[in-house]
């Protein structure tokens, strides 16, 4: 009897243990899960058969949104048109046809911005470039190596990967080179090569799969840092002031000029959070899934002049609109 007793005992005090280690790990769990929890939702509404296509257009991955200054909004897609401009209402204002022969944007579209002056910036990530476009059409500036082929996180004009573009007051542009590299790269207006910066890694200023980047009105650039699920922020040369974390995985993020905050959408989970540009999270929006306004590995975001979000998917092949309620 005493030798059982004490075997007793010590099923007692390794059964508390367990415990302790299942309380402490529910506690973590509680400690991670609790915010996303308990961020106050933000009260938009999807706008319904909003974008619809005209004939002959068929839309493929949404990869990337941009507002113009009147209010337009530029769809980046890899589908027959992958460049498609939409008024706020949702009408179809212009629209550039692939031709397969001449190039390969419905295969390679990755990020677009729209410049100071008007102008339309493409990132074409297979291509390893960035192009520069009219909003008709034309051509106008190339930033990529001479041979076509991809470079290190030193090359001045050479890429692997790009991802996103942004500029800030001056109109200087920078590129988010993160798929393969792991840098941002900055370029006067014309794209002559100014600096870069980053390296592999999660420490202060390194990077893990760069998959967006804004500029706020402090001219800050604002870094979505996706494989190490954090935002960083740097002065425009490349300095680092602070990291935003604890939130999920940045997909994508753009700076509402009016509200002056940060908006970012994070594609694991289908949801929009809105940040105050000191990293304070004020709210979010959204659910994963293929309805009408769900989200499936939303890609990119933008506001339009009409403070409305707009958002680009992957997976659902679809660019939605969502407003204030």
């Amino acid at each position: 009897m005493k030798l059982l007793g004490k075997r007793h005992e010590e099923f007692i005090r390794e059964a508390n243990r367990v415990d302790s280690w299942l309380m402490l790990r529910l506690a973590l769990l509680i400690a991670v899960t609790l915010p996303l929890a308990a961020q106050p939702d933000l009260g938009y509404r999807h706008v319904e058969n909003w974008g619809r296509l005209p004939a002959g257009h068929v839309s493929g991955q949404g990869m990337a949104v941009a507002a113009d200054a009147g209010g337009a909004i530029w769809f980046y897609n890899r589908g027959s048109h992958p460049v498609i401009q939409f008024a706020p209402d949702g009408q179809v204002l212009r629209s550039w046809k692939e031709d397969p022969l001449l190039s390969k944007h419905a295969g390679s579209a990755h990020g677009i911005g729209i410049g100071p002056d008007g102008g339309i910036w493409l990132v074409d990530q297979e291509g390893a470039a960035i192009w520069k476009y009219s909003p008709e059409g034309r051509l106008l500036i190339g930033i990529q190596s001479f041979s076509g082929k991809v470079g290190d996180n030193d090359a001045k004009y050479a890429f692997n990967g790009p991802t996103a573009v942004a500029f800030d007051s001056a109109g200087n542009v920078y590129v988010a080179d993160g798929y393969w590299n792991t840098r941002i790269v900055k370029y006067s207006r014309t794209g002559n090569y100014i600096t870069h910066w980053g390296g592999s890694g999660d420490g202060e200023g390194q990077f893990n799969l760069i998959h967006g980047i804004t500029v706020d009105g402090r001219d800050r650039v604002i870094v979505a840092d996706r494989g190490n699920n954090r935002i960083q922020l740097f002065d425009a040369t490349g300095r680092f002031l602070e990291v935003w974390d604890g939130f999920g995985a940045p997909w994508a993020l753009t700076w509402d000029t009016k509200e002056n905050v940060v908006w970012v959408v994070d594609g694991n989970a289908g949801r929009v959070l809105k940040f105050t540009t000191t990293g304070e999270l004020l709210g979010g929006f959204g659910s994963s899934g293929r309805e009408p306004g769900q989200l499936h590995q939303a890609h990119a975001i933008a506001v339009g002049k009409d403070g409305a979000l707009y958002i680009a998917e992957t997976v659902n092949q679809r660019i939605q609109k969502f407003v204030k309620q």
